[in-house]
Order: C-alpha cells, then structure tokens, then sequence
C-alpha cells in the first residue's frame, strides 16, 4: 500500500516522457525531414502599425442547470511600438441553459452583425457555449479594424484562424477578404498548441529541439507541412496555415502562428520580420507585445469579477429572491472546505 503513491507519481511521469522521449529531436528529424534550409532567418523591420485584437469571459454564477457568463473584446493599435489606440467592449451578460438552444446567442449576433446567426448554439456544453459568445464579439472587434486600418497594417489575433462555431466562418472569411483587399497582414497567434506527430508527440518542443540542433539562431520561422501532423482540422472553418516561429533569442518558447492560406514565402516573411520587430519587449520576449497589451486590457480581473457577483446578486435581491435560494442554486461548497 505505501508504494501505491510513488508508483502512480511514476507511471504518470513516465507516460508523459513516452511522448517526450529523450531522442524527441532525432525521430523528429528522421521522420518530417525537416534541413537546415527550410528554417528562415527573420530580419527584425520597422513595426508599422500593429493592431491586435483579444477577447476575455469568466463563468459569474453556475448551478446544474444554467449560468451566467460575461464576455468582451478589446482592442489594441501601436505605430512602431507607440500606443495610438486602446478600446474595449462593454461587458456583455449572457445566460447559459436552462434551454437547450441559447437564447443571448441570435441576440448578440444581430447586435454584432444585422442579422441572426445561421445556426442556433448549444447550451449542453456551458464552457463550450461561453467561449463562442467571447468569440462573437471578438470577431466583430476584428472585423470593424479590418475595415478601419489603413492598407499594410498588422492584424494580430489572439488564436487560431479557425472557427469553433458554424456561424463565425462567413465573419472570418470576409475579415480575411477585406485584409487581403488593403494588404493587411492578418495572423493568428498561439501560445500553445495540440498539434503532434508521429502519434502523439509534441510538435513545438520537436520543432525547437531541431532548430537548436541545427544551429539555427532565434528570431526564425518555418512553415509546417499539414502531412506531417497527426490530426487535420475541419478544412471548411479553417482559414489558415500553419507556421512555427521563435520571434527572439530570448523567447521562452515558440509560437504557433496561423497566416492566411496561399501567403506567398515573400508575404510570409513580410509578416515575420514585423513581428519579430515587436515582440522585444523585455517582459515578455519572443511575444507580440500588442497582443499582451491587448490582453491586460481585456483580462477581467478578480475585483471586477467579485463586483460582478455582488451586483448581480443585489439585483436578485431586488428581484424578491432570498439568500437562500440564491446559495442553493450557485453556491460553492468548495468555498465553505476551504474554510476548514
């Protein structure tokens, strides 16, 4: 019994390190083929003007059978490293369940963009349908600087260019269309990614290993062949390609960084060069500092969040419901074992 713990510590361990292995790099290498050729040097450029969007939600009130989630968007734009802009979305309410279709989703939609969305959302996932309500008003934030920026801007979004939901990919697909019509550099930025190989293994510690490996110097770039992978995504929400770059010596990791499909090399690097020149910052080098400034803008902190609460229970109050009932439907019990 007493050697249950620190064999179940080791096997977890051990299971991890099966798809990390110690030879990571060498099978990496023999299998993706991969040369020294196809890592590209970034020449750090003049930023421009560099627009970087994210968004934000925090689950308020849950209870078995509904929720309460607020969500917003936010905008950042820097000219060559100066803030000239800085907005952000009022806080949006959405409930979540009882019924099985959201009822804030068609509402927010329209708000968004003149008209109902072409497919209803779920409420069966909660943390599912709350994201989905994040993304909506995010992608209105992208589309409204699509049109306003000035032709060769940068536009940086928190994420994938993919879609999660049926109704945001025709909102993509005109972002994507109004960006490539003014030259807009539209890239999607990922500070983690699920993309593995060769059954599993992890592709940013594999990509990283070889580059080092092979004497590549930070800041560089490198397209990935989607054969290489072990999973494709659904090819009808996905708007980009994938690419990996470490954008400074310094960066703890690299990014994955989604960039338009059918980018030229020429356009590719373009974007690169910008966004090496912007992720210097000594906070967090090796990360586009627009899209960290946009994200402590956006980031609904845990004083906002209990100002929330306390608000939205002092409507209920209002309302005629006691304490009661409120702590019987969204009470926490872990709140009350914390406490012991």
């Amino acid at each position: 019994m007493k050697d249950e713990y620190p064999n179940a510590v080791k096997e977890a361990a051990g299971r991890i390190r099966a798809k990390v292995p110690a030879n990571l790099v060498e099978k990496f290498a023999s299998a993706c083929w991969i040369r020294h050729a196809d890592f590209i040097s970034c020449t750090p450029s003049s930023c421009g003007e560099v627009c970087a969007i994210d968004g934000s939600n925090v689950m308020l009130l849950e209870s078995g059978s509904m929720a309460l989630t607020v969500v917003r968007a936010a905008r950042t734009s820097f000219i060559d490293m100066e803030r000239s802009r800085r907005s952000v979305t009022p806080m949006t309410f959405a409930l979540i369940g009882p019924d099985e279709e959201n009822q804030d989703f068609p509402v927010l939609y329209a708000d968004c963009f003149g008209h109902p969305p072409g497919k209803p959302l779920s409420n069966e996932d909660f943390t599912r349908a709350a994201g989905i309500l994040r993304d909506t008003v995010e992608y209105w934030v992208t589309e409204q600087a699509a049109r306003d920026l000035p032709a060769g801007s940068l536009l940086l979004r928190d994420g994938p260019l993919r879609v999660s939901h049926a109704s945001h990919d025709p909102v993509l697909t005109r972002i994507d269309r109004a960006c490539k019509e003014k030259e807009i550099g539209l890239a999607g930025i990922s500070k983690v990614t699920s993309a593995t190989w060769g059954g599993g293994h992890p592709l940013l510690p594999s990509i990283s290993g070889l580059a080092k490996n092979l004497g590549i110097k930070a800041p560089w770039w490198i397209k990935i062949d989607p054969a290489i992978l072990d999973h494709a995504q659904f090819p009808q929400w996905t708007h980009g390609e994938m690419y990996v770059a470490l954008l400074h010596p310094k960066a703890r990791s690299p990014l994955k960084i989604e960039l338009p499909k059918d980018a030229s090399r020429d356009r590719a690097g373009h974007i690169m060069d910008r966004l090496a020149a912007c992720s210097a910052d000594g906070r967090v080098p090796g990360y586009p500092y627009p899209l960290l400034d946009a994200h402590r803008t956006v980031v609904i902190g845990e004083d906002v969040v209990e100002k929330l609460k306390s608000d939205i229970l002092g409507r209920l109050t209002d309302a005629g419901m006691d304490r009661q009932t409120y702590e019987i439907l969204f009470g926490d019990y872990h709140d009350a074992f914390a406490r012991y």
